[in-house]
């Protein structure tokens, strides 16, 4: 069974908010991708994957303005527009079985074997979706970790037939990431997310009190699961 694995992120194409095309809100959240999510990729013990990273078309120039005060992307992490981005996809998964197809937010991080336990995973032949029930909220202002349990969260990977996803299967989650628990799904236990909190998320912006916080040495233990 040959699959591929494509990280999909939506940086900016989702309507949310209009102060995502704006230069303040691009930049701030390019630096949280910076330091965080693509660590989080960097750091994948398996780097057979490819991430496309979507954003609006008219904002092409303040994206690649923001991205040139960094260090160089690896080749396997692509900024895309929204027209380019099928495009691409459909070139990378021509010859494989599966796709597998990573869904991530541009400021969150999955844990560093994610990428290898995905390439091990033997889902079932009526399975359209892997969920990932079990992470970590991390506070980047107060340094907090707490454990975190979701019915369905926006951490999952949809599994596709590479010939009909080619031919125009997608499929719908009612309600949106909540309705990922719908399809066929298989579960993995193991706890793979790390859900960042900072000012500037929508939900949640604290670590509620009914959270399990971890002491401060086991915190530090937990990151290093995440990044190097």
């Amino acid at each position: 069974m040959k699959k591929k694995i494509i990280v999909n992120i939506a940086f900016n194409t989702f309507g949310f908010t209009n102060d995502r095309l704006t230069e303040e809100w691009i930049n701030n959240r390019i630096d949280l991708f910076m330091k965080y999510t693509v660590q989080s990729l960097k750091s994948q013990t398996n780097q057979d994957f490819l991430t496309l990273v979507r954003y609006e078309d008219s904002t092409k120039q303040l994206i690649e303005n923001a991205i040139s005060k960094y260090e160089k992307l690896p080749n396997n992490i692509i900024f895309t527009g929204k027209k380019e981005f099928h495009q691409i996809l459909s070139q990378n998964i021509k010859g494989f079985d599966y796709l597998y197809l990573v869904r991530i937010d541009s400021d969150d991080m999955y844990h560093k074997t994610y990428i290898d336990q995905l390439h091990k995973f033997q889902h079932k032949p009526e399975t359209e979706v892997i969920i990932n029930q079990n992470g970590y909220l991390y506070d980047i202002t107060t340094q907090q970790v707490a454990v975190i349990r979701y019915e369905s969260p926006q951490f999952y990977t949809l599994v596709y037939n590479v010939k009909d996803y080619i031919q125009g299967k997608r499929y719908t989650l009612p309600g949106g990431h909540a309705g990922a628990i719908t399809l066929k799904h298989e579960i993995i236990q193991k706890r793979n997310f790390l859900n960042i909190i900072h000012q500037k998320n929508t939900l949640p912006k604290i670590i509620s009190k009914k959270n399990s916080i971890l002491a401060e040495q086991e915190a530090m233990e937990i990151l290093k699961q995440f990044k190097n």
